[in-house]
């Protein structure tokens, strides 16, 4: 089997971080089978940004290409899906000369499905499209939502990170033969548990006290302005970790104004944004994992937290009631509320969590499992009885 997946959010120079889950389930699936990677870069005239690379590279140990295709910034989004496939019909034309994939898979509906059912029909090559958080901004607006639709139903197969989505991906007709559930995985090595006071101690953080942790960049849908107004009804001796940087509407600064104004401000840190290799510090440091969005996917922070055996209190958005046992691993809350927060983030607080239990009853999986039944998905695909 020669698969071709397709994502815009991939691990590169300057980000070796974004889209890591995509790169993580692609190198497991990359045991059981022949995979190549295009992750495509938006380009327009005198807008730089990464350096796209049509030909074939190595990101650790992955063949990926990175051919461009011309996109207007915040203008007439809506076709870019079109203009996706427009600009990669060449370059895949040309791939198949030297390798011809049996299989097309599209790591979100937007751009990726879109652009990728398109050149999939044109030459006759049965597709897979991944559901993630993306979806819902899709449904926002009428266009988005039917190229979606027409693409999803169009797939041999669609595979969603939560079976919250999946129910709209029914709603859009596709077919509960064609749909499965496959939530994402952990690097179960790296995130791990450790130390609670050997991790504050690397972090230099505080050594007494009880501390919560985001980690989620600083834009507003993360909710954390609810978190910092409970913060404010908790006992003194709790604070505060947001680990993230500045997104679009959020900012440092920002937050630490919403902390003064709740009289927390010398309880909330904002070390900024870390790199992967000290988050699974963070979350043994810390006696809670916090996530208050507004819309998610499948949160990989949730997934985290859990494999090093720290509680979680996540909002309920995505797949969050799919990979957050409770009571055994925390509480779930609605989006958007302080008091169910604070109630629950005093209930935690409250609580022994053995670490060790927690991390036992998540059942969180590795990267190589969920590879396993992605791998699955695809054998169907391309079974001659389908």
């Amino acid at each position: 089997m020669k698969v071709l997946s397709f994502s815009y959010c991939f691990p590169n120079q300057d980000n070796p971080t974004w889209g890591i889950f995509v790169y993580q389930r692609l190198a497991g699936l990359a045991q059981q089978t022949e995979l190549k990677v295009c992750s495509p870069v938006p380009w327009f005239p005198l807008v730089t940004g990464t350096a796209s690379d049509a030909n074939e590279q190595c990101w650790n140990a992955m063949s990926v290409f990175r051919p461009r295709f011309f996109y207007i910034p915040k203008f007439f989004k809506n076709s870019d899906g079109r203009l996706y496939a427009s600009g990669l019909r060449r370059w895949l034309g040309s791939l198949q000369k030297s390798w011809q994939p049996d299989l097309l898979d599209a790591h979100f509906v937007w751009p990726d499905g879109v652009g990728v059912a398109l050149l999939a029909q044109k030459l006759n090559i049965p597709y897979v499209i991944t559901l993630r958080g993306k979806l819902y901004e899709c449904l926002k607006d009428d266009s988005q939502t039917q190229q979606c639709r027409r693409a999803l139903q169009g797939a041999q197969a669609v595979i969603s990170v939560s079976s919250r989505m999946a129910e709209e991906a029914v709603r859009l007709g596709v077919d509960t033969q064609r749909l499965t559930v496959i939530p994402n995985g952990v690097d179960l090595k790296h995130f791990r548990i450790r130390d609670r006071q050997k991790c504050r101690e690397k972090l230099h953080l505080p050594a007494t006290g009880r501390l919560l942790v985001t980690v989620a960049h600083l834009g507003p849908r993360k909710g954390h302005h609810e978190v910092i107004e409970a913060l404010a009804a908790l006992p003194d001796d709790v604070r505060l970790i947001i680990v993230g940087g500045d997104a679009q509407g959020g900012s440092k600064e920002q937050l630490l104004e919403v902390a003064k104004k709740h009289g927390v401000e010398d309880r909330l840190i904002l070390p900024g944004r870390q790199g992967y290799d000290l988050i699974p510090y963070f979350y043994s440091a810390a006696d809670i994992s916090v996530l208050a969005s507004y819309r998610e996917g499948c949160p990989n922070a949730v997934l985290e937290s859990l494999a090093c055996g720290t509680p979680v209190v996540a909002t309920d958005v995505g797949a969050v009631a799919d990979i957050l046992p409770q009571p055994e691993c925390g509480r779930m809350v609605p989006a958007q509320q302080v008091a169910p927060l604070k109630q629950a983030l005093s209930q935690v607080l409250e609580k022994t969590w053995p670490p060790q239990q927690v991390r036992s009853a998540s059942g969180v999986r590795s990267w190589d499992q969920v590879a396993e039944e992605v791998y699955k998905v695809f054998e169907k695909v391309l079974s001659p009885e389908c």
